[in-house]
């Protein structure tokens, strides 16, 4: 299935791969965003249902960094953005004066096309997140270590050296790492 995007960025594709649909979890609703006066996102109106994989496919520099950023308020700090419109994450503004900023960008991951470890060991990499909510319990981190990276298929790799510093995984691995965390 192909929608493209009803914006003036004619070669601008969002492509949708079905896996199963489960309701939309993500709505984009006639979304424009502008750097003071300068204009980076034109009218964007999307649908991502849960258990899709979504694709932003375009140029570069015709939004799709800035939009993606978006979903998780990354931009919230640059002088002079504004915006029109809006994003539902499950039915609510994301820009709705009560949402708790940081409670969003734990459950609106981003996960950048180079990798970004903390300097610190693979284990300590997933469990970061966890422990600045104050999760103390070692069996509930240890098993969320293993979970995490059997998801990210990265256990079998690393399983041995959890406490090694994770600068010293391979780019493919520390990507992985950095999906696990």
């Amino acid at each position: 299935m192909k929608d493209t995007a009803k914006d003036n960025m004619e070669d601008k594709t969002v492509y949708h791969f079905k896996k199963g649909s489960e309701g939309t979890v993500i709505e984009i609703d006639g979304f424009s965003l502008w750097y003071s006066e300068k204009q980076a996102l034109f009218n964007n109106s999307i649908s991502v249902e849960r258990g899709l994989v979504t694709a932003l496919i375009g140029p570069s520099g015709c939004g799709k960094s800035t939009l993606l950023r978006s979903l998780n308020r990354m931009n919230d700090l640059i002088d002079g953005l504004r915006h029109t419109g809006e994003i539902r994450l499950e039915e609510t503004n994301i820009f709705h004066r009560d949402v708790d900023v940081i409670s969003l960008r734990k459950r609106m991951g981003m996960v950048f096309q180079k990798p970004n470890p903390f300097p610190m060991s693979i284990a300590d990499n997933v469990t970061y997140p966890l422990k600045i909510d104050g999760v103390r319990d070692k069996r509930i981190l240890a098993d969320t270590v293993e979970s995490a990276l059997k998801r990210a298929a990265l256990w079998e790799e690393v399983k041995e050296r959890l406490q090694d510093n994770a600068l010293g995984l391979s780019w493919g691995q520390q990507q992985r790492l950095y999906i696990a965390r």
